[in-house]
């Protein structure tokens, strides 16, 4: 009885035993896995570092040029209307007959001449009403006007470049043809009978070209 309890404890005890190494084994796997992946991502937080302390060292290295403002050149108007006279509007004097001014229009005689004040109250208000009355109609008016008289002068220059002229040029070809005729004819039909006509009238002897 004695060997069959002590082989019982022994077979117990050779049982449990790989139970234990497993338990063992088992509990020692996961903290090595945890070191080696500590290690792991320790590498990798010190390349990371190197890689950005690499980048801010090339950044660095390239100082940032400042930005230039470029300046904003012409505009398109200005451009096509560099070479107006702004001083001088009508250099051609197309409108001289209504450039008029306050000395113009209202002029007092010596013999009846009213108060200083009223005289140039009335000047003030003359001149300032005309020239910003105008310069609002004008405002107003100008760009549509413009553009109208600009297809009206257009359609004329079309007119004239590609059908007057090149009409008239045909006219004066041939009309200088019919010239060219007529004057043939009349000299060889009328020509020498009115100059006969002249020798018997005048009386005088016309001797014959050689």
């Amino acid at each position: 009885m004695s060997d069959s309890k002590s082989g019982s404890k022994t077979d117990l005890n050779e049982s449990n035993m790989p139970l234990l190494d497993d338990v063992e084994k088992t509990g020692e796997t996961p903290e090595k896995e945890q070191i080696e992946l500590k290690e792991g991502e320790e590498k990798k937080d010190e390349s990371t570092e190197k890689e950005g302390k690499k980048k801010k060292e090339k950044k660095e290295k390239k100082p940032k040029e400042p930005k230039v403002k470029k300046e904003p050149g012409p505009n398109c108007i200005d451009v096509i209307s560099k070479d107006l006279n702004l001083g001088n509007r009508d250099s051609n004097n197309v409108n001289v007959e209504i450039d008029l001014d306050f000395t113009d229009v209202l002029a007092e005689p010596t013999a009846a001449q009213g108060f200083e004040w009223a005289w140039k109250l009335a000047f003030v208000i003359f001149s300032q009403t005309k020239l910003w009355i105008y310069k609002i109609l004008s405002a107003v008016v100008a760009i549509p006007l413009a553009l109208i008289w600009a297809l009206v002068f257009a359609l004329l220059t079309v007119v004239h470049v590609w059908i007057l002229s090149p009409a008239l040029r045909l006219l004066d070809l041939i009309l200088a043809v019919v010239k060219k005729v007529v004057v043939g004819v009349i000299g060889a039909t009328l020509g020498p009978v009115c100059a006969s006509l002249g020798l018997i009238f005048s009386g005088k002897s016309v001797q014959s070209p050689a």
